[in-house]
């Protein structure tokens, strides 16, 4: 593929190219480049590299752009060499090319990225193991030593440093009591400019390592923590609603990101995650063998099916249980029901659990989920404060045992008014219904006909 790139028609000298920075290349990169990434790239793309660099647009336009003529007179390279210096600097992840066209013709984009930091590098198997090759054992060792952050040195020492009262003294009512000029000043200091956390409620979700997955998109993928975390409720939900752990979300991220933005595509992400679970579902379901001891409510005034509801509600991600429940009754998991279901747990905040009871009700009385079934069910536990399995059942029960209306379910038609029912049913049973009375009520009329007539 490399050769037939190479061979197009397209790439020639006179062709324009543009520079874009995904950051800043500062002197300690400078240092990082040189010493570890200068014996894999060569000398070529090395100094393409950090040409690139130098050439990047200051008020110019695009329309403005050069032409690879002018890189390669500076370099001294033909167009055969520039294109293998330009490949392997895109293989170390410090170049991605694309190819654009506009009324002037076509024309390459070069986004420029930072080179990894010493401890990243040497933690790669593939970089380090390249460099270990091209440098060399003993010169490998003095890299390593040299960018190594050791702490061995302060083995069986004893620590004198000074804290910040034991240096600087303030009167004792300063300390007590701040200054109103100190808390005026702080007031203008908003704390919102620290970069923001996942503000979900941890309580109802499972825990997961937000730094790990900011840290590894970021490395692979080249996706900023600030696009990360516009995306935080999405991610979170995803982990919650199917049991995905830190390593297959950052695979699943890593698949549907805009690789020319460098953002997460959230509908693209949806959609593979979506297919993922449709795929395994209806082959196998994940049955976890532990439960989650919790401090709910007791259940001993529940019964043995009641109780199993619970444990399998507790301990399963609303998905496994949907595909659980699907399986037990002799059918499939449907796209629209697990994608409702999904979009359900997304946007009410009920624990997983109680959406798993949700489920379990709905599938008794219907085939299938629906998602006004759902919502109406939903904003009903919302608003009676339904937080845990054993109270979602309870509330079941208060509707299934109702008195003077034992037929009154969650239904889809919220207009419905069981009195109306009622009355109309009334109506109805007024108008008789047996055939020999109507034939008996004709022959009446007939006969007082007859009589009128003969009367006259």
């Amino acid at each position: 593929m490399a050769t037939s790139n190479f061979g197009s028609e397209k790439f020639t000298p006179l062709v324009g190219y543009w520079c874009l920075p995904n950051g800043h290349l500062n002197d300690d990169e400078r240092h990082v480049l040189t010493d570890l990434y200068l014996p894999i790239l060569g000398t070529e793309a090395f100094s393409l590299y950090l040409l690139l660099w130098e050439k990047l647009p200051n008020k110019q336009l695009v329309t403005q752009r050069k032409s690879h003529a002018e890189l390669m007179s500076l370099l001294g390279i033909d167009l055969k060499r520039f294109y293998e210096a330009r490949i392997k600097a895109e293989a170390l992840g410090l170049i991605r090319t694309f190819a654009k066209k506009d009324d002037l013709g076509p024309y390459y984009v070069y986004q420029l990225f930072e080179p990894l930091s010493p401890d990243d590098f040497f933690k790669d198997d593939l970089m380090s193991i390249f460099l270990y090759e091209q440098v060399g054992e003993t010169k490998y060792h003095l890299l390593a030593d040299k960018y190594a952050h050791s702490d061995l040195i302060l083995k069986d020492s004893q620590e004198i440093t000074k804290d910040f009262l034991e240096v600087f003294q303030l009167s004792n009512s300063d300390l007590i009591n701040t200054p109103a000029e100190v808390k005026t000043a702080q007031s203008n200091f908003n704390s919102d400019n620290a970069a923001p956390k996942p503000s979900l409620n941890e309580n109802k979700l499972p825990q997961l390592d937000w730094e790990l997955i900011s840290d590894r998109i970021q490395q692979l993928f080249k996706i900023s923590p600030d696009d990360l975390l516009l995306n935080q409720e999405l991610i979170l939900n995803l982990h919650a609603f199917y049991g995905l752990d830190e390593i297959t979300l950052i695979d699943l991220i890593g698949k549907t990101c805009d690789i020319v933005n460098n953002k997460i595509d959230p509908d693209r992400l949806k959609r593979l995650v979506q297919d993922r679970f449709e795929k395994n579902a209806n082959i196998a379901v994940k049955q976890q063998e532990t439960v989650t001891e919790t401090n709910d409510q007791p259940t001993t005034n529940l019964n043995r099916s009641d109780q199993l509801i619970l444990k399998q509600a507790k301990s399963m991600t609303p998905a496994d249980f949907l595909a659980a429940q699907k399986q037990k009754s002799g059918g499939f998991t449907g796209t629209v029901e697990s994608r409702a279901l999904r979009d359900m747990a997304m946007k009410s905040y009920l624990p997983a659990s109680v959406l798993n009871i949700m489920v379990y009700y709905i599938l008794q009385n219907s085939p299938t989920l629906t998602l006004p079934l759902m919502e109406t069910m939903a904003n009903d536990w919302q608003q009676n404060d339904v937080q845990t399995p054993e109270q979602a059942l309870q509330r079941i029960n208060d509707f299934q045992n109702k008195p003077r209306n034992p037929k009154r379910r969650y239904n889809n038609n919220k207009n419905r008014k069981v009195e109306q029912a009622t009355d109309w049913t009334k109506v109805k049973a007024k108008v008789p219904n047996d055939p020999n009375n109507e034939d008996n009520h004709a022959q009446l009329q007939d006969r007082l006909k007859r009589l009128r007539n003969k009367d006259k």
